[in-house]
């Protein structure tokens, strides 16, 4: 028969689970508090970056009411109604993403992709849109390692396009003068293929570029203001990188410019990643 358990040591072990108890509330009540701050961020974050589209809108619409408006500004005034609607929905295509992600929600599409069909889109897109920021004196180049037509790699092609246009987004925003570079090298052997995004901006200070790719961190334009938004397109990269088997960074020299750095997987499980038999595969050239 065991011997039944003292009052003295009975009186110890409810203190110590009291104590437990007392530290677990301390950090639920952590947690509420941690909770709604991030709640007040988040909701900073919405108004800040849907006020300036929203209100550019609102106010080229009502410009638009005057009846004596002349032809040639109704044209401006609809280019910008336009560009700013399509900035507000990339804005809250992003947020639902990035809401996706926190949740383990976000699924991939994989299949096989004709990586330089890619490229070029993007190439193509952003030399239309260099123009519509008044930027069309910056250079963008389009650096392929391999030469041939085709490239067919096993990805998303959806989330890797995504990924390239944030940071070229980012680059060209940025980016005054010069020239802006991207392209990819393969990683042979390793299944991964390596992008990059140059720009010649005046790069981002070392402080900085530990934290870029955190939620709701600032961008400074070249005033030094925080007038760049949020970087949560780079937020959303990183994590779409991270989905895509791959990782993300930068490096940066202040006045001389920025380059991303990311790769992915682009080959099935089951394929073989042996230099050699990749060239039989007419995967490398």
């Amino acid at each position: 028969m065991k011997e039944k358990p003292k009052y003295g040591e009975l009186n110890e072990k409810v203190q110590v689970l009291q104590m437990r108890v007392s530290e677990l509330e301390h950090l639920l009540d952590q947690n509420r508090e941690r909770t709604e701050r991030m709640k007040t961020r988040f909701l900073s974050a919405v108004t800040h970056e849907l006020r300036t589209p929203m209100n550019a809108i609102l106010g080229f619409s009502n410009l638009m009411i005057d009846k004596n408006l002349p032809f040639n500004k109704k044209e401006e005034y609809v280019e910008h109604i336009t560009n700013n609607s399509n900035s507000l929905l990339c804005i809250v295509d992003t947020m639902i993403d990035l809401s996706l992600l926190e949740l383990n929600e976000l699924k991939l599409r994989k299949e096989e992709t004709d990586l330089h069909k890619v490229l070029h889109q993007v190439y193509s897109y952003f030399n239309i849109d260099k123009y519509k920021m008044g930027k069309d004196h910056i250079a963008i180049l389009l650096n392929k390692e391999l030469r041939g037509k085709d490239f067919i790699i096993y990805t998303d092609s959806k989330r890797l396009q995504q990924v390239l246009s944030s940071l070229l987004h980012n680059a060209l925003k940025f980016t005054s003068k010069g020239i802006i570079e991207f392209g990819y090298r393969v990683l042979t052997g390793k299944g991964k293929l390596q992008f990059f995004v140059k720009d010649s901006g005046k790069g981002i200070l070392f402080g900085k570029a530990q934290s870029i790719f955190d939620k709701f961190e600032k961008l400074e334009e070249e005033n030094g203001k925080n007038e760049g938004g949020l970087a949560l397109g780079l937020t959303l990269a990183k994590g779409l990188v991270e989905l895509l088997g791959g990782e993300i960074w930068l490096e940066t020299n202040v006045f001389n410019g920025t380059t991303f750095y990311f790769t992915v997987d682009y080959l099935p499980e089951e394929k073989d990643t042996n230099p050699a038999n990749l060239k039989l595969q007419g995967i490398l050239v």
